[in-house]
């Protein structure tokens, strides 16, 4: 048995050896962790169900038994975008008379999840929880007519941001009704940007200007900005959370994430806020689980994301009228108050249902809701960035071939909702002013998770 639990655990750090990928939908938070999680629109706080509760609410290790759990991802995000740089732009050469529009390809990833969990004692359980977030990830062709991408530079656009957690998580019973749990959050990122050549006046440093420096495109010019290839950081954060049973059919929940202190991205210290600083937001959740029959509890969870306290993703973007670029107190890429994404926080409200039919199926449905953290003076910069989604529909099931919980598959199914924002194109980069130059971002998803799972 001891064996077993070994090759099980080493199992499941194996399945971190595939590439990572990008999983964009509340933000740049996954909609939930993990088969069972995704099959309830991720509305666990109050309602674990594997050894993935961690990567929400570390307290819910505690009563999911000792077990391993390896889940892999399907996910496809179909991405599509506008810029007015052509329709707009002043050079006559360029001026094609309508907006460039591009389709964002790579839209199939493989994104792998697990975990395991071990009793120390009648009141002590230890476990690791791993998962993905990410978002970042377009891909956009330059356009066939005029060569030129959707800002304008020469070649391709993109960027492809993956971020991985590792969560150690001890999980202690202070009495039958009452648990808390810690994680110790160990963030890996990774992060490459292509295509943004045209953004080297943005640095402030003179390398775009010819007259004063090498001119766009040049190494000088790119450096720290774009095309430098991957680089990776590491971050630390700790997530805590409480699971208390209320009565014998209503368990409330609640966990909070502090912020990931992320290192930072060198090669890109001329991109993001605080020369290259990208850290991962804190969040936190509430949540309460129902039994309302003997088969079937609905659970329901509030989650926020704080966005805003990290610069590198609030700061504001470009100014969409007059010729400055910088809103009132930005700066040049990569300072302090240098230009970003200007996303706002989220809240998000999921609803799950789980059935258990019989012995060897257990049957799930969720949705959850929240507004896109992107406003339509912020579009044009979003177009690296489309996280627009704002509904998903999820389903799933549990089979046991035994009929007993030793063995579990467990499937799961999410479809977002397609959404599109549009917002005024900067003048500054070439726009003529409201209502003459529009940025567009637009996208729905799909996707499929499959897992295994072992109780010992």
């Amino acid at each position: 048995m001891k064996s077993s639990k070994h090759l099980l655990a080493a199992a499941v750090a194996a399945t971190f050896m595939v590439p990572m990928s990008a999983s964009a939908t509340n933000g740049y938070f996954g909609i939930g962790y993990g088969a069972k999680a995704r099959g309830v629109a991720g509305a666990t706080t109050a309602m674990p169900q594997d050894s993935m509760a961690a990567a929400v609410n570390p307290a819910g290790m505690a009563h999911v038994g000792e077990r391993a759990d390896l889940n892999v991802e399907v996910f496809s995000p179909v991405r599509e975008a506008q810029s007015a740089f052509a329709k707009n732009n002043p050079n006559p050469a360029l001026a094609t008379g309508t907006n460039l529009n591009s389709d964002s390809g790579m839209n199939g990833f493989i994104i792998p999840s697990g975990g395991y969990v071990r009793n120390i004692d009648d009141q002590l359980t230890a476990g690791i929880t791993i998962y993905a977030n990410g978002g970042m990830n377009t891909f956009y062709d330059d356009d066939t007519v005029i060569g030129k991408n959707l800002f304008g530079s020469n070649g391709k656009l993109g960027v492809d941001l993956a971020q991985l957690v590792f969560a150690p998580t001890i999980a202690y019973k202070i009495n039958e009704s009452h648990t808390v749990g810690a994680s110790l959050l160990v963030g890996y990122q990774r992060f490459k940007a292509y295509g943004l050549q045209n953004f080297c006046g943005l640095k402030g440093d003179g390398t775009c200007n010819p007259n004063t420096g090498a001119g766009v495109g040049s190494k000088a010019a790119n450096a720290g900005l774009t095309n430098q290839g991957y680089d990776d950081a590491w971050g630390y954060g700790l997530r805590v959370g409480w699971q208390g049973k209320m009565s014998d059919n209503v368990t409330l929940g609640a966990a909070y994430s502090s912020k990931i202190y992320m290192g930072e991205f060198d090669k890109y210290d001329k991109l993001f806020a605080e020369q290259g600083d990208f850290d991962i937001p804190a969040n936190w959740s509430i949540g309460i689980a129902a039994k309302v029959t003997p088969k079937t509890t609905v659970s329901f969870d509030i989650q926020q994301i704080d966005y805003s306290d990290v610069n590198s993703i609030a700061n504001h973007g470009p100014t969409t009228s007059g010729a400055n670029v910088f809103a009132e107190g930005q700066g040049f890429l990569g300072t302090n108050n240098g230009l970003g994404f200007g996303w706002d926080d989220m809240t998000i409200f999921k609803l799950g249902m789980v059935y258990e039919h019989d012995a060897h199926f257990t049957y799930r449905l969720g949705v959850s809701h929240t507004e896109q953290p992107i406003g339509n003076d912020e579009i044009t910069f979003n177009i690296l960035a489309p996280a627009v989604i704002e509904d998903h529909i999820t389903a799933g099931f549990t089979y046991r071939p035994t009929g007993k919980d030793d063995n579990e598959i467990n499937v799961a199914f999410m479809h977002a909702l397609n959404n599109e924002e549009r917002g005024d194109f900067p003048q500054a980069f070439g726009g003529s002013g409201p209502g003459t130059g529009e940025s567009r971002i637009e996208m729905y998803q799909n996707a499929v998770e499959i897992g295994y799972s072992w109780k010992f």
